[in-house]
């Protein structure tokens, strides 16, 4: 059987222990609003305010693949990528270097988002690089925690993908246009 995933985001709770998880595509599109609170809402409520100087951020969001079909045997090799283009002067979507530890038993790799802190205040990020240097040519690995880091089951799951919006004193106020993130992944 061919396999099919949900585009998972987790958010609320604790550290290692997140309150909701909801599909995106129930949510959109737009799937995913960067924003100055931790929820699952599209609105325009909680916009991110350019600053006087210096850099505002988003809280940070945890994205996952979650198997809703599984594979006839497994799937591997599992990337995320963009278009390249990016949102423009003064707006970076920074991902985390590191994918934290989620899988089907583990949700160690979350860590309550925050928007008065930088990603790399984020448990388990050393790192962030801008997300649209990762392309369909040069894409960011996803790591899995699953037995035999494959995924082979329903509701197995990739790590965390972690995202946040970093917006300078130089971007220009208003809504974005909406950009498409991708995940892509083997499957035998």
């Amino acid at each position: 059987m061919v396999a099919a995933f949900d585009v998972m985001f987790d958010w609320g709770g604790s550290d290692n222990s997140p309150g909701t998880s909801t599909d995106v595509d129930a949510l959109g599109p737009p799937c995913i609003r960067f924003k100055v609170a931790d929820d699952a809402t599209i609105d325009s409520s909680d916009p991110i305010p350019i600053p006087a100087e210096g850099t505002g951020y988003s809280y940070w969001k945890h994205i996952y693949l979650k198997c809703s079909t599984a594979p006839s045997v497994q799937v591997d090799n599992v990337e995320f990528y963009t278009d390249g283009d990016g949102f423009g002067t003064g707006i970076t979507l920074n991902v985390g270097d590191e994918t934290p530890t989620h899988n089907s038993g583990d949700t160690t790799g979350y860590d309550v988002a925050d928007a008065a802190e930088v990603m790399t205040e984020h448990t388990d990020i050393t790192g962030v690089t801008d997300a649209f240097t990762y392309t369909s040519g040069s894409a960011k690995a996803v790591s899995i925690s699953e037995s035999g880091s494959v995924i082979d089951a329903e509701n197995e799951t990739t790590d965390y993908i972690v995202l946040q919006l970093a917006v300078a004193s130089n971007a220009t106020q208003g809504n974005l246009t909406d950009e498409i993130l991708t995940f892509s992944y083997d499957e035998i």
